[in-house]
Order: structure tokens, then sequence, then C-alpha cells
């Protein structure tokens, strides 16, 4: 049935280096984006502030126009994760954690070079990096001119999925994340 079917399954599973996606890692010192986010019917809408610190750790912070902070989040060296601040009605375990891992995908964090794999089928290449639950992909075309999308997987088929809008080394003018399996999206439009 429709629950068996392996998304990834049918790929063949070729050797690459990850040079290629290097030219597509977002190189954010400072960028401020207006943000809509939609979950289960409710709209939030603000200014997401991404910011790399001199400890080189990336502070994601959600505010309102007023400046009033939904969360604040800092990314740490090491793959390590802290919450600095956080709403009340966003406090919630798994919240945190689809965010986290969303912003993972996009920052291009928890990328282990050792553990790599990728697959290709007729639409492109998908550079695989194994995370603690399921696969983080980055999927170009054939020659590596473009990054298409980004994927977070469980072990059969994608959960959620990334566009990044961007110059190569430069810093994404827009990005958008969808979650396949619930109502849950985050539009970043760069200012």
């Amino acid at each position: 049935g429709a629950f068996s079917c392996n998304a990834y399954r049918k790929m063949e599973r070729i050797s690459s280096s990850a040079d290629c996606l290097r030219q597509f890692t977002p190189w954010i010192t400072r960028a401020l984006y207006k943000t809509n986010v939609d979950i289960t019917g409710k709209h939030i809408s603000g200014l997401l502030l991404i910011k790399t610190m001199p400890d080189s750790s990336i502070r994601v912070v959600f505010s309102n126009e007023m400046g009033f902070s939904f969360f604040d989040f800092g990314f740490l060296p090491g793959n390590e994760f802290r919450v600095y601040q956080i709403i009340p009605q966003m406090n919630k375990k798994p919240v945190i954690k689809t965010l986290r891992k969303d912003f993972d995908l996009i920052l291009f964090r928890d990328m282990d070079e050792q553990n790599r794999f990728t697959l290709k089928d007729s639409s492109g290449i998908y550079y695989g990096f194994p995370q603690s639950k399921g696969v983080n992909y980055y999927i170009t075309d054939i020659h590596c001119s473009k990054l298409l999308k980004m994927q977070r997987a469980s072990k059969r088929k994608p959960v959620a999925e990334a566009f990044m809008y961007l110059n190569p080394g430069a810093v994404p003018d827009s990005i958008f994340i969808r979650h396949l399996n619930f109502n849950f999206s985050i539009d970043l439009k760069k200012i």
C-alpha cells in the first residue's frame, strides 16, 4: 500500500564529494527576514533575525514588529542548541525540536561528512546526512549548479521540505519551509 512505499529506495547510490554543496552554504553574518508562520490554523507574523556571533554560534530570534520575542535560539558549535527564551504557547518539546531541526537543515548544520551518502535519480542528486532520527537531504540538479530543495526525511519519505533562494556564497533572499505531515510552514523574505 501507500505506506510501504519508500521514496528513496529506487534511487541509485553513487559516490560523490560534498564539495558541490559548499557553494550553497548560507553565509549569514546578520540578516533580517519578514516572517510568516502558519501552524495548525494559527498565523504569526513578525521579524526573524539570523546572526552569527563572535564565538561562531548562530542566534535565531523571532519577534513581532514591536520587538516582543516569540523565541530566541542559539545554535552552538559542536551541534549544541540552546533556548534563551520562548513564549509559553510555543514552549513545548515537539515544537522546539521541530524548529531546531528546521533551522539545522537550512543553516547546513549537523552535516557529518563521514556518514554522508549520495543518491541519484532522473531529477537530481540527493546528498544525505543521517541525523539522530532520519536523514537531511540537500538536493541539487544533476550538474550541481543549483540547490533545488532540502528535505528532512524519515527512513522512507520526506517529512519536511525547504526551499532557499540565494546566489552562491550570499545571504539567502527567501527561505520557505513546509511540513508534509501536519499544517506548519515558515516563510522568510529578506528585508
